[in-house]
């Protein structure tokens, strides 16, 4: 056990930094199953409940129109109460599955055993960024660094009172919620874009560590296309911030009278920006994925004149006279030519970026589907009802 918990920690992005060790120090990560549920509720707790309760106290909980009040402010729902425990439980997964990468890099054909010791040195130092007490510190200070530095505080939307402030000032909620909930948010956030800078370092010193690619591989990447798949694991940023922004178009629709018309361009934006921001890290790839199949295709291209010049000659005898019966077909050559031509044509369509169009799609979709509910705000269920059995029969 000691040697698979070692080995794990020794490909993790997630375990390691201040706050991983800020956690064992505390005992939360020893002998308790589904440690990333503890930690959620603990900070849903923590962000929300003291929030709530001085809400209530202060007659700003409930809906009280025009006024915005706390359950009544969805953008601060969003963050608080999904986009927070999101994050944290979909940590492990995600590590779980960049972890087989950091494996499939280092266990593959794909780093000869001359060159080994450059990716090791490549983990060795992702490792030495991943435990630095430094980045994480810089985190912590950044989430809480608004305060300290911030001017006045100011409405969530202009002209519409709510319930963080009075007369002006903020509430002891409000208070809560700008010293607390967002902070915490904050460094949640922080915490996954480092792990995201470093995934994007692995990336990027990936070709100068001796990486050697096939481009006749069949996964139609050069080997790479594991990649496409572990760089999906960070399609919970664009989820969590997904999350965000419908929270707060929900706010403009209900609150300002914003209609869904006025807000397209805000959120295909986002979609694109999101989906083109995650996927951007794999280009850094791209030269080195171009550089192999162009050489490849020099390669194959000699071997296929020299295949085509002997099955010319083999036909011509084939069908002289003195060929008796013997044909073509008695040799292997029409099936070994048909079997090059099937290479071939696997290492034309070799793409020069190790990711899918489903790859693609998973991504964009993450992206989308916190949106979708602000369709209901465009239409009644009724009347989506009526378009979509329109639309179906």
């Amino acid at each position: 056990m000691p040697t698979m918990r070692s080995s794990q920690h020794h490909y993790s992005l997630m375990r390691g930094g201040l706050v991983h060790r800020l956690l064992q120090a505390t005992g939360a990560l020893h002998g308790r199953a589904r440690v990333s549920l503890w930690v959620a509720g603990i900070l849903l707790v923590v962000s929300f409940g003291p929030m709530l309760v001085l809400a209530a106290r202060a007659g700003t909980l409930w809906p009280q129109p025009p006024r915005m009040a706390l359950l009544g402010d969805y953008a601060t729902l969003a963050r608080v109460l999904l986009a927070l425990p999101l994050l944290v439980i979909a940590a492990p997964r995600s590590d779980a599955l960049l972890r087989n990468a950091f494996r499939q890099l280092t266990h593959s054909s794909l780093v000869p055993a001359r060159r080994q010791k450059r990716m090791d040195a490549l983990l060795a130092k992702v490792r030495r960024w991943r435990d630095g007490w430094l980045p994480e510190a810089l985190c912590v200070l950044i989430a809480w660094a608004p305060l300290l530095f911030g001017g006045d505080s100011v409405s969530l939307l202009p002209g519409v009172a709510d319930w963080r402030l009075e007369h002006g000032v903020l509430t002891a909620a409000g208070h809560w919620y700008e010293w607390v909930a967002v902070p915490l948010f904050r460094l949640v956030a922080l915490l996954w874009l480092w792990r995201f800078v470093l995934w994007t370092c692995v990336l990027w010193r990936l070709p100068r560590s001796g990486l050697v690619l096939h481009a006749e591989h069949p996964d139609g990447a050069g080997g790479l296309a594991f990649l496409g798949l572990a760089q999906e694991r960070f399609a919970v940023l664009a989820l969590a911030g997904g999350l965000l922004l419908a929270g707060a178009c929900i706010n403009h629709v209900h609150y300002l009278g914003d209609s869904l018309y006025d807000l397209r361009h805000l959120l295909a934006g986002y979609v694109i920006a999101a989906t083109l921001v995650l996927v951007a890290p794999l280009l850094l790839l791209m030269p080195t994925m171009m550089r192999t199949k162009r050489h490849a295709l020099y390669h194959f291209d000699a071997l296929g004149n020299r295949a085509a010049d002997l099955f010319d000659q083999r036909w011509p005898s084939a069908q002289s006279p003195d060929a008796g019966s013997e044909s073509l077909l008695d040799h292997g050559d029409a099936s070994a030519f048909a079997d090059f031509s099937g290479v071939y044509k696997g290492l034309a369509a070799m793409s020069v970026l190790p990711m899918t169009r489903w790859n693609l799609l998973w991504i964009a979709l993450h992206a989308i589907l916190p949106l979708l509910p602000l369709v209901l705000l465009a239409m009644s269920v009724d009347e989506l009802a009526r378009k979509l059995i329109g639309i179906l029969v």
